[in-house]
């Protein structure tokens, strides 16, 4: 997909002129670049995300002759209007790995939560390592065969090919929670309160 800029000078006062003007300042980043400072229309770029996916590449064309492979890497939302203030494009080198974060999607329904359990995602999403050709658009987790108390972890996720974690910690991905624990809890406290009465007679 192509994205079509100008180039645009930096600044406060600008970039609220820009705004003014239906487009959105922004600016392109990457290995071995130094900054550009440019500016997309709204609606265009607005018309653009709607048939993108996360981590889609472009085709970034500016007004001076450049034209630039990127990724959007952050787009930064008004506090509270629903519109984007500013956009960060990544240029992509070939060759060289780039860190993204994507977003990790459950496919099945487990059998932990047909008998009753919840299924518990406290990542929804991971940061990989891929070089620009082979980065995904998500990472599926089947959870299918998930009893209640098992548990994925970021490593135990399996990546595409040319694909690597970045992360040090070995963190929770996807669990099943049910009522193993809680009829545990109950079972416990019935055996108490019999030893109790027990004691009492």
């Amino acid at each position: 997909m192509i994205i079509m800029a100008q180039k645009r000078e930096s600044g406060s006062r600008n970039a609220r002129r820009l705004r003014r003007e239906g487009k959105i300042p922004a600016v392109v980043y990457g290995y071995d670049f130094e900054n550009k400072h440019i500016a997309v229309n709204r609606s265009e770029l607005m018309s653009a995300l709607k048939k993108s996916r996360r981590n889609d590449k472009f085709e970034l064309k500016v007004d001076d002759g450049e034209t630039y492979r990127v990724i959007i890497r952050e787009l930064q939302w008004h506090p509270y209007k629903d519109e984007i203030v500013h956009i960060d494009f990544y240029k992509l080198t070939e060759g060289r790995p780039v860190v993204v974060d994507v977003p990790v999607k459950v496919v099945g329904e487990a059998k932990g939560v047909k008998m009753g359990g919840d299924l518990y995602q406290p990542r929804k999403k991971v940061t990989i390592e891929a070089l620009p050709e082979a980065i995904p658009n998500e990472i599926e987790v089947d959870v299918s065969d998930l009893m209640i108390g098992d548990v994925i972890h970021v490593f135990d996720l399996k990546m595409p090919e040319g694909v690597r974690v970045k992360s040090s910690k070995n963190y929770t991905v996807v669990a099943i929670l049910g009522k193993v624990l809680e009829e545990k809890g109950e079972e416990e406290e019935e055996g108490l309160e019999e030893v109790s009465e027990e004691e009492t007679e």
